[in-house]
């Protein structure tokens, strides 16, 4: 018995990162909560219908099997790895930055979680870059926890994040949805490696910024194996839609 409330602990203990660090907020519930579910039944039915009585089997194995695989291949991975992410992440200093010619008159803002490389610094910076050079005035701000924004006095607000398991940074999905957006031009920049995911992934980003009342003027998704000749290309032809629609 000692056995089983021990490793029920343990994963409980294992789990809270899931719940509570800003990485881990971006995976579904439903994909968070099952795999806790699931190895503490299994440690369970294995102490209660043959730990405790002695009893041994091929489904003593595999129950003993399933539950070491979702604590340490899934929860333990996943809860450690969310907690240190977290911890980068805070520690980076990354104050608001813009890009072109301080007479500008109108201005683009873009809201961004950077993510823990710099794939999404680097291809907002490669943007921003091609926008300014049609006579706009970008700023890069990331999202803070109490970042506070005008919007009034932009032209058009981009939101850009990389996608973890089928969502953006928490952060930035809290942000938008404690916003208002009404009338405002809005496009979103995403970045990942799931080429297949493009419209599905910047469609649900798209869909939150809409019901906040934004105007959706473009979206795209950056993806970390193209090659620099692809990427640029992308990055061109994106900066010109946004252009010719703003």
């Amino acid at each position: 018995m000692n056995f089983a409330i021990i490793y029920t602990i343990i994963i409980l203990l294992l789990s809270i990162p899931i719940f509570i660090t800003d990485f881990a907020k971006g995976i579904p519930i439903g994909m968070r909560i099952p795999p806790i579910v699931l190895a503490i039944s299994f440690l369970w039915l294995f102490t209660i219908f043959f730990r405790l009585r002695g009893r041994a089997g091929i489904m003593a194995v595999i129950l003993l099997v399933l539950f070491y695989l979702l604590t340490f291949v899934i929860i333990m991975p996943t809860g450690i790895g969310s907690t240190v992410i977290t911890i980068i992440e805070r520690g980076k200093d990354l104050s608001p930055q813009t890009i072109g010619n301080d007479d500008f008159a109108e201005q683009i803002y873009i809201i961004y979680h950077s993510g823990i490389s710099k794939f999404t610094d680097n291809t907002l910076s490669t943007l921003a870059e091609n926008i300014a050079k049609n006579n706009y005035r970008v700023t890069l701000y990331h999202v803070e926890k109490n970042l506070k924004i005008d919007f009034k006095e932009a032209k058009a607000i981009g939101f850009a994040s990389p996608i973890y398991a089928g969502s953006i940074r928490q952060r930035l999905a809290n942000f938008i949805q404690q916003i208002e957006l009404s009338g405002i031009e809005c496009f979103v920049v995403l970045t990942g490696a799931d080429k297949g995911g493009r419209e599905r992934d910047t469609s649900k980003v798209a869909k939150l910024i809409e019901e906040k009342g934004g105007i959706i003027i473009g979206k795209e998704k950056f993806i970390t194996s193209d090659k620099e000749n692809e990427f640029q290309e992308k990055i061109d032809l994106f900066s010109k839609e946004l252009i010719e629609k703003l």
